[in-house]
């Protein structure tokens, strides 16, 4: 460790390979994804080089690395919380901009956006414009378009997520590089 504090880049190389499994069960066991830990354990080892001169000699360094892993394994799961709710956040907006555009008047001030919308619906194909149909214009649920169709919920819900998508992106498109 003196070589470490001392600035051998090898000397923490070795620390890396006798720390990493440890360090790698540690945050398996709190994160479910397992490609998810590796990445956790990965970054504790940069932020534990990069604060090595915090640590005080004569301290457990296997402790040290596993109060650095916790907090990154928080700030992870405090990101994952974040995607999830603007997820959540962007459905729902979504759903009510899409509504609005399947019933909108000429006048409204959000006409060219529900322009846009209205241009990217047209460019689905039959199947994923039944799909929104049935669920923002009918207001259905997904169980009761897989009634309909003969499908399962798992496969409307993952379609309309992937129909949704589909829009998104071009609406973003269209605000981007907009055609007459």
């Amino acid at each position: 460790m003196k070589r470490v504090l001392d600035g051998d880049v090898d000397a923490y190389a070795d620390i890396v390979r006798e720390y990493q499994g440890m360090l790698l069960g540690y945050a398996s066991v709190r994160l479910t994804d397992f490609s998810l830990a590796k990445e956790v354990v990965q970054l504790t080892f940069i932020r534990a080089y990069q604060k090595i001169h915090e640590f005080r000699l004569g301290e457990d360094f296997g402790v040290w690395l596993c109060v650095i892993c916790k907090y990154m394994i928080m700030t992870e799961l405090e990101r994952m919380q974040r995607d999830v709710r603007n997820k959540g956040n962007f459905k729902n907006q979504f759903e009510v901009e899409l509504a609005t555009a399947m019933t909108a008047e000429d006048g409204d001030a959000r006409q060219p956006t529900l322009d846009v919308l209205k241009k990217c619906l047209g460019k689905l194909k039959s199947e994923a414009a039944s799909l929104i149909r049935l669920k923002y214009h009918e207001k259905k649920s997904c169980k009761e378009i897989a009634d309909e169709k003969d499908r399962t919920v798992t496969w409307v819900t993952s379609n309309l997520s992937r129909v949704r998508r589909t829009l998104k992106r071009c609406i973003q498109s269209q605000i981007k590089n907009p055609m007459p």
